[in-house]
């Protein structure tokens, strides 16, 4: 593998990366933010696949190597980091439950998210193969701010939705697969 530095610019406006739990990160941000732009995990919506016992962290387990130049233990025919099993990395975006209350855990997560969001404008990024539907997305973030635009994009479908392994869970291959950026005004 090689890696070239990208060409850099000095940035003067003040910026804040975090990489740690979402929830934990909006308690320490400041509450004059102008945009918010999320991408969570989507888990899945399909009733009858089993949930996933890869993670979305585990997708990115040779770039997270790389940035903390570190050599973990390691599992698995993938020979994944440990530290993105199910038992540890699962986020709770990824969740096919409902909770005591019957409403999906992943929509009461989302719900949180831009309560808990201090910013004037968020953007969320969510797939129509995630467990919220775009039209509970609407309900959510309606309820919190005004939809400003929503942008619909085609995209082809991940490789593991074409496996067939077995018959029982697949959706139907046919089906679109779509991108949703929701964009809103918080109130």
């Amino acid at each position: 593998m090689k890696l070239e530095v990208p060409g850099l610019w000095i940035n003067k406006n003040k910026n804040v990366v975090m990489n740690q739990d979402i929830f934990t990160a909006m308690e320490k941000l400041p509450g004059n933010i102008i945009i918010a732009y999320f991408d969570p995990p989507y888990g899945s919506n399909n009733e009858k696949m089993p949930p996933s016992r890869v993670r979305y962290a585990s997708y990115y387990h040779i770039w997270t190597t790389v940035c903390l130049n570190d050599k973990p233990e390691i599992f698995g025919k993938a020979k994944r980091r440990v530290d993105t099993s199910d038992t540890i990395a699962c986020s709770v975006f990824e969740e096919f439950r409902k909770s005591e209350t019957g409403k999906f855990i992943v929509i009461e997560a989302i719900e949180k998210l831009i309560k808990q969001t201090p910013a004037n404008y968020i953007i969320l990024s969510y797939s129509s193969g995630g467990r919220a539907t775009a039209n509970e997305l609407n309900e959510v973030l309606n309820s919190y701010g005004k939809i400003i635009e929503i942008e619909r994009i085609n995209y082809k479908k991940n490789v593991m939705a074409t496996m067939k392994w077995t018959n029982d869970w697949v959706k139907e291959l046919d089906e679109d697969n779509f991108e949703y950026l929701f964009l809103m005004e918080k109130k």
